[in-house]
């Protein structure tokens, strides 16, 4: 018997130009929680759409503000509301990520174990995380639970509390990176990142491609912009080599595997810039405070 009880838990997913399966996920976890958050980041409000699907009502909430506001923002602005209704933890789904196991059933065991070993007033742990199996990954579940250095955002448990004295996600990221920052802003307060091996997410992180059964992710120009933005900013910003090795491993992907490179070659550029900016408007900040 779990000592975790339903209503402490809410979850957010953020749509975009949503399918039919897509609003379909929401259904399969929707009913596991205290209330659910569905942001529209679409351009055109798909609420009809959703409503037939889902059924809107107390427990599923759907908000549009009928323009791209950026996942960052969308979602702390979910996790902001959730809080606010007595939520203290929030389950965050990327619209196409589909549970492989009882994930929250999980989460609980886990909440439950952890509290035998630390007091919950300590609130030492940030985000538990699930095991991520797609296509071009090795991973694969097990039995226990193991520190990480950093996850991807879909499918994770974010303490709500944690979540609010971190300000929530760095929004100037808009999408890519925002899982990174996080997490490395986590552990830099002295936070833990918690992965649950039998809490198992099949996610769709790019487009998969094969050259010589090398098998890679592709994904538009735009979204190579705020990846090198965000690469470039957590290893300037949090001392990580390992970033740096990511980015140049997309530059190789760039240069020898993708089509249209002068497109990607301008935003990889675009983006390796605004990280350069954004590393210098921290450094403003730092000066005017002290």
């Amino acid at each position: 018997m779990y000592i975790v009880e339903k209503k402490m838990f809410g979850a957010v997913v953020v749509l975009y130009n949503p399918t039919k399966d897509e609003i379909k996920n929401i259904n399969t976890y929707k009913n596991l929680v205290a209330q659910t958050i569905v942001i529209d980041n679409s351009e055109t409000s798909h609420r009809e759409l959703v409503d037939q699907i889902v059924t809107l009502d107390s427990k599923v909430i759907y908000y549009s503000a009928q323009k791209n506001i950026g996942l960052c923002k969308a979602l702390n602005m979910g996790i902001k509301i959730l809080t606010e209704n007595g939520c203290q933890w929030t389950l965050v789904f990327d619209a196409d990520s589909k549970m492989g196991s009882d994930i929250v059933t999980v989460y609980k065991k886990a909440i439950d174990y952890y509290s035998n070993l630390i007091t919950l007033e300590s609130n030492e742990i940030a985000v538990f995380a699930p095991v991520h199996v797609f296509e071009r990954s090795k991973n694969r579940s097990y039995q226990g639970y193991k520190d990480v250095e950093w996850v991807m955002t879909s499918g994770c448990l974010f303490n709500c509390e944690i979540f609010k004295k971190q300000n929530g996600f760095m929004e100037e990221l808009f999408v890519d990176g925002l899982d990174m920052d996080y997490c490395f802003k986590s552990h830099e307060k002295g936070y833990r990142i918690i992965e649950c091996g039998e809490a198992v997410i099949n996610h769709h992180p790019a487009e998969t491609k094969s050259f010589l059964g090398f098998k890679y992710g592709i994904a538009s120009p735009n979204r190579y912009y705020m990846q090198a933005r965000a690469l470039i900013w957590c290893w300037k910003r949090y001392k990580k080599p390992r970033m740096f090795g990511f980015y140049l491993y997309k530059w190789f992907k760039v240069l020898f595997l993708f089509p249209n490179k002068k497109m990607y070659v301008r935003k990889m550029i675009e983006g390796t810039k605004e990280a350069n900016k954004l590393l210098k408007n921290l450094q403003k900040d730092f000066e005017k405070q002290y």
